[in-house]
């Protein structure tokens, strides 16, 4: 990878393709509504394999349009795109646009209609994150079509079909493409114009079961031994832990125990939601919960922990991805926007680029709120500003 200096003011042709794609896009707003409804219109939950499939190969026929070359990644649960296209500057590193075109609108949840009221655009997957994927390819076509840019070696666009789930069977075609240690610029929603995602919680499950012996609550509770009053027991003594460290946060929920309230209950089971900023800290956190659990409250009752075998790692931050940072802030002030950084919460597929070596950003898709509710929505004002802002870093980044 091409060693980054730290930026001290934006190059006069990072200025210009900005620019050019920002008053290019503001007259795209139309067609832009008019793609984003079409695509928002189509059911792609993860679990629904024709509206994935669907939105894969309109994402190709799209990419392929402006002059990537497309590969479809089959899988019986739903397929990726790869697009991609080679540039003039073999020397710079090769560029990725992230993204996903899985919901989590599945049957039975509640989704938003989709409806346009002033600046607002409503609908299911618009914020997390079809609008994004949209400007991506409008901002593609800006540079490369618009403008014909061709200072660059590669840059690729990757959308998988499953990054709303636990069970991820993408995940190696995602390592195999950041083996060439790409600058990764993630396409999941933004709070502001200006807004850039630089770290990243990670996030785990961890499921604790307890095997009791059960008696008559009644006649002889004495021979019971209560695998829900131990359950209880442990969340408290692990979640006492919550912001022991830094960014960490704790939630225990689902909790099942028990049958019937004339029964010591000899079953019970909870799962816990870890939210951890680096990766020592989850490792710390579970030796301390292993350490815990050795502090019972009801003897003889059996604790048995599962963790999950792959937790959303953490996007952290290295010294490349804060020299991305810069950047970012020196083209948002080309835009007039205010410079809005921010460690969020939520994980994303950043947290493995991150992981494996890719310097790493996140927020480069639309302005909007309220993910994953009835009220999911983006705002059409600054989609303009953003798409120009994913132009400039792309060109900013492979000089």
């Amino acid at each position: 990878m091409q060693q980054q200096k730290p930026p001290s003011d934006l190059p006069e042709e990072v200025k210009i393709l900005t620019s050019e794609t920002m008053s290019w896009m503001q007259e795209q707003r139309e067609h832009f509504v008019s793609e984003l409804t079409a695509l928002v219109a189509i059911a792609s939950a993860s679990n629904n394999l024709i509206g994935l499939n669907t939105m894969a190969t309109i994402l190709c026929e799209k990419l392929r349009r402006i002059g990537m070359t497309t590969t479809m990644f089959e899988h019986p649960s739903g397929n990726a795109v790869l697009g991609e296209i080679s540039g003039e500057h073999p020397e710079a590193a090769p560029i990725l646009l992230l993204g996903h075109h899985d919901t989590v609108y599945a049957e039975g949840v509640s989704a938003p209609p989709i409806a346009l009221e002033g600046e607002i655009f409503y609908g299911p997957g618009t914020i997390d994150m079809k609008a994004g994927l949209l400007q991506a390819i409008y901002a593609l076509e800006g540079l490369l079509c618009k403008q014909q840019y061709r200072a660059f070696n590669k840059i690729l666009f990757l959308s998988v079909p499953d990054e709303e789930v636990i069970e991820r069977n993408h995940l190696q075609l995602l390592e195999r493409v950041c083996q060439a240690k790409p600058f990764v610029l993630v396409l999941e929603g933004a709070k502001s114009p200006g807004n850039v995602v630089v770290r990243r919680k990670g996030c785990a499950y961890c499921q604790l079961r307890a095997q009791g012996i059960a008696s008559h609550a009644g006649t002889s509770p004495e021979k019971g031994r209560s695998a829900v009053l131990e359950i209880a027991h442990q969340i408290v003594q692990f979640c006492r832990l919550n912001q022991s460290m830094e960014g960490l946060s704790i939630n225990a929920a689902p909790l099942v125990g028990g049958t019937l309230p004339n029964i010591v209950p000899d079953f019970a089971e909870v799962t816990f939601e870890i939210r951890f900023r680096r990766w020592q800290d989850y490792h710390t956190l579970v030796a301390q919960w292993q350490e815990l659990m050795q502090h019972q409250l009801v003897k003889g009752v059996t604790l048995t922990l599962t963790a999950e075998e792959h937790p959303m790692p953490p996007m952290e931050m290295s010294d490349e991805s804060r020299v991305m940072a810069e950047k970012a802030r020196l083209i948002t002030s080309w835009l007039k926007v205010p410079y809005d950084p921010e460690v969020r919460g939520g994980g994303s597929d950043g947290g493995w680029t991150s992981t494996w070596g890719c310097p790493t950003l996140d927020g480069f898709g639309a302005v909007g709120a309220a993910a994953h509710s009835p009220k999911e929505h983006i705002v059409l004002e600054p989609v303009a500003q953003k798409t120009a802002m994913l132009a400039g870093m792309i060109a900013y980044l492979t000089m």
